[in-house]
């Protein structure tokens, strides 16, 4: 039976994510009409195309780890040097696989002419994959510390409303719409990173070949369990 400290951590857990969820679905209500209405119904549709086309590439960035990496980081979050081995392992897989990934999609911007057209709406969108792959809420979900997920979150999602009221003006600023969400996944990314390192103390240190293989395996597993 769970003691008084692990419930409440769960009704921690409980509380921010409730919140996180209010705000995830009060702000789109404020944002989006306001989109469509100041860049209008064009450029605020290639924006979503663009926003939902790299939604795929966070897909394969993510690799399982969602399961696979909260489950490791839950079973030794005791053990200081595993925990590092495996942050390392997976930060170093996802960070390769983000990086084939912007090679696909430079590919596909140049050789296909409704991509090449408005490269720059999916370059700049493709910010958000890298913020994604920077942010380690398996960590946060394997240590059972989904506050600083909660947190992180609704900080980025007030600063991605707020800059969108006071920089986007008109239709000429379509630009600045993937380019704040990227900043804003970046952010977000790099400030998951810093709670890590500096509250978790964990190191990053470069894996060795069979620690990144066993990553790969048990990602693998989890998109195959075939």
């Amino acid at each position: 039976m769970a003691g008084p400290k692990e419930r409440r951590t769960v009704m921690r857990n409980v509380a921010s994510l409730s919140v996180l969820q209010a705000i995830t679905y009060i702000l789109p209500v404020v944002v989006i009409p306001y989109l469509f209405r100041v860049i209008g119904p064009e450029k605020f549709g290639l924006i979503s195309f663009a926003q939902a086309f790299v939604q795929y590439f966070m897909i394969l960035t993510d690799y399982g780890f969602s399961i696979s990496a909260t489950k490791q980081i839950s079973l030794h979050r005791h053990h200081h040097e595993k925990v590092s081995a495996v942050f390392s392992s997976v930060m170093t897989v996802k960070l390769a696989l983000a990086f084939l990934s912007f090679l696909a999609l430079g590919a596909i911007v140049y050789f296909v002419p409704k991509f090449r057209n408005d490269w720059m709406v999916y370059v700049f969108s493709f910010g958000a994959v890298l913020g994604n792959t920077l942010f380690p809420v398996w960590f946060f979900q394997g240590t059972e510390k989904m506050k600083h997920i909660a947190d992180l979150n609704i900080i980025g999602g007030f600063i991605f409303a707020l800059s969108i009221f006071i920089f986007v003006k008109g239709p000429k600023d379509y630009l600045m719409v993937p380019l704040i969400n990227s900043c804003v996944f970046l952010i977000t990314g790099v400030a998951g990173l810093y709670i890590v390192s500096r509250k978790f103390g964990v190191v990053f240190r470069f894996p060795w070949y069979e620690h990144l293989r066993q990553q790969l395996k048990a990602g693998w597993d989890i998109l195959s369990p075939s």
